[in-house]
């Protein structure tokens, strides 16, 4: 569905209203991902997990060369053109490179491996690329007590490049929320109550393993965006974790 790469990232926080010029010419060199059904539309809930010292966290904060992420997300939704599809992904960034390594479980068996460290499946009967993921996870479980931390939800559109840019995708994400419950995983979850940015904006990321278009380079520069670092993970937490937002209130007090 989404392959695993190896990329660089560039994203912007954008209104709306820019979004929308900016889709109707991202329309005109790009095409819809047809490994996710051939829609651009989609939710995306994904549950965190950390350590109580929060090290993924504070790993992005101090830009730690080499660095992971634990998560479990789901695609899609039971009423959308695509259904809910379930991964365990380790979103590990080495020296300016994001590189997504997955396993793509039904959502039972993925709870039980990140919560329980405990693979439903004989890992010697994996294929190769498999076990060695599935030991990554329960290493990161195990060795840095990696345990449920938040939820986030947002709605995608994805673009994907043309012929001159087969590894360009382009997302918008709107309607970013979290919550630090410890609910039951649902596709299309809708229990929330923290947002962490006004409704009126959205996250465009262009994420690519070589270089970004002539078009898109322009595109960017005629409508003034500006790359910025941003994280929906560690906003939220400075927001609404009480372990972080309590020890940045301590900071800055």
């Amino acid at each position: 569905m989404f392959p695993r790469v190896d990329r660089k990232e560039f994203k912007f926080i954008i209104p709306l209203e820019l979004r929308d010029q900016v889709i109707k010419q991202v329309e005109l060199y790009t095409g819809f991902d047809e490994a996710a059904g051939g829609c651009s539309h989609y939710p995306i809930i994904s549950q965190y997990y950390d350590n109580p010292n929060r090290d993924s966290y504070w790993e992005k904060q101090r830009s730690q060369k080499s660095r992971r992420k634990l998560r479990v997300r789901v695609y899609g939704s039971h009423a959308g053109t695509i259904p809910p599809t379930t991964f365990i992904e380790v979103k590990h960034k080495h020296y300016g490179r994001g590189v997504k390594r997955r396993l793509q479980l039904p959502m039972a068996e993925a709870i039980e491996l990140v919560e329980n460290a405990k693979s439903t499946t004989n890992i010697n009967e994996m294929s190769r690329s498999n076990r060695m993921v599935t030991n990554e996870i329960i290493n990161l479980i195990k060795l840095r007590e990696f345990k449920f931390l938040c939820t986030m939800r947002y709605d995608r559109q994805a673009f994907v490049g043309g012929a001159d840019a087969p590894d360009l995708r382009i997302t918008f994400d709107t309607g970013v929320a979290c919550r630090f419950d410890h609910l039951d995983l649902q596709a299309d979850d809708k229990r929330f109550d923290h947002y962490i940015l006004p409704n009126d904006q959205c996250v465009m990321e262009v994420k690519t393993n070589t270089v970004i278009p002539y078009w898109l380079r322009q595109l960017v520069g005629e409508k003034s965006m500006v790359n910025q670092s941003f994280s929906k993970f560690c906003t939220a937490l400075e927001r609404h974790d009480p372990v972080i937002s309590g020890m940045l209130r301590g900071k800055t007090a």
